[in-house]
């Protein structure tokens, strides 16, 4: 179980670019992982029809297969993989998080984007999309209390979030609730 699970850690770059083409020493290098590790779990995501794999004169490029017909399960999963490691690193994150989940409407999907994304010790704030209802005050109280100041952004569906503001989450994000609608908004957001 635990070997199917960090397969998708190989997934990690795609997130932040899921349209572009990735070389092994790319991925390899974003993800940390030594070059044979890295090419394994790519073959067997290839082999599953996740991954395509394409040549540049001698370049062995990797990009996803939106085609796949579970690429969004896939690719959450990778999002839910990255969340828990990133809160495993950091207890703070990992409270602030679980306080979230707490506090969320049922239907309510939200992410941390920005800074606080891609480090969440050096940053200044917390930037948070929440769309859905949500008692945003609860959680601002609670971020208060970690000493980060958070700013929301709250929209009632995620139609409503600017184009701007959707290719600045793509780049940097961690997806906290609703994994499945966010990915798939995220990467059919440029074909709208």
């Amino acid at each position: 179980m635990v070997r199917k699970l960090t397969i998708y850690h190989v997934l990690e770059p795609f997130l932040s670019r899921p349209y572009d083409k990735l070389h092994l020493a790319d991925i390899s290098r974003e993800i940390k992982e030594p070059h044979p590790t890295v090419r394994q779990w790519l073959n067997a995501l290839e082999n599953k029809g996740v991954l395509i794999k394409g040549h540049q004169g001698r370049l062995t490029l990797y990009f996803l297969n939106l085609e796949n017909p579970n690429i969004i399960d896939h690719l959450a999963i990778s999002e839910k993989n990255k969340l828990i490691k990133e809160c495993e690193k950091l207890v703070v994150l990992g409270e602030l998080i679980g306080y979230i989940h707490k506090t969320l409407n049922e239907n309510a999907k939200a992410l941390i984007f920005g800074s606080a994304a891609q480090s969440f010790n050096a940053a200044n704030d917390v930037d948070l999309l929440i769309a859905g209802k949500t008692d945003t005050k609860s959680i601002q109280g609670f971020a208060k209390r970690l000493n980060k100041e958070i700013h929301i952004i709250q929209v009632s569906n995620l139609e409503k979030v600017s184009r701007a503001l959707k290719n600045e989450i793509i780049k940097k994000h961690l997806l906290i609730n609703g994994s499945e609608d966010f990915v798939r908004w995220m990467i059919w957001q440029q074909m709208r």
